[in-house]
């Protein structure tokens, strides 16, 4: 159960970064509703599952080295979270609303996210980044560890559903609200990897 609840968690840091897919989500769900952000978000979520295999595949072969190197790789998986923390507080970014389209697909939506995350090689280095830090492994399950990457989807998924839902319900986002939460997720993501540079140095100097 800790491991499905590891890799829901990487699914949910995953998606926190503000970036391209974040205002993507914004734009559909104010201009389209919320099946459309939801969709696009599905689409980022399958992408970065597919990531998650790959990683937890890739964590696998070489699991006696990152068990005898846990703290270095804790220390510089901190590292790597904290300038792409550092990245979203800085980042300008800008919620300009296209014109609404009523025959926009939901697939289409779902392609874009897809597509926007896919071609994101930095998707790729924080789930790795997070994987290998978390400890996220299926061995305790007795399944395979790839087998975790749809809970890592789940994960992701249920934060764009989350999103949707306030922006809907509770939110209209402008483009300085939207610098606002960069920052602050910026800042979080920032001290998440403070903690994970703190425990890995720790481990080295045992």
């Amino acid at each position: 159960m800790i491991e499905i609840l590891k890799a829901l968690l990487v699914g949910v840091i995953a998606g926190i970064p503000i970036g391209p897919v974040f205002v993507m989500v914004v734009q559909r769900t104010l201009c389209h509703g919320r099946k459309a952000g939801v969709m696009v978000g599905l689409g980022a979520a399958v992408a970065d599952m597919l990531y998650a295999a790959v990683g937890l595949l890739t964590l696998s072969l070489v699991e006696r080295f990152v068990e005898e190197h846990e703290g270095l790789i804790m220390l510089l998986g901190g590292v790597l979270i904290a300038l792409v923390g550092v990245s979203i507080f800085r980042r300008e970014v800008n919620v300009e609303l296209p014109p609404d389209r009523r025959n926009l697909s939901p697939w289409t939506c779902a392609l874009q996210g897809f597509g926007s995350t896919l071609s994101n090689p930095g998707a790729l280095a924080l789930i790795l980044a997070v994987l290998a830090t978390l400890g996220v492994s299926g061995e305790p399950l007795g399944v395979p560890d790839v087998a975790l990457a749809p809970a890592v989807g789940a994960g992701e998924w249920l934060y764009w559903l989350a999103v949707v839902y306030l922006l809907g319900r509770f939110i209209h986002l402008d483009t300085r609200t939207l610098r606002i939460l960069s920052r602050v997720a910026g800042a979080l993501v920032c001290v998440f990897a403070l903690v994970l540079v703190v425990r890995g140095i720790v481990l080295i100097i045992k």
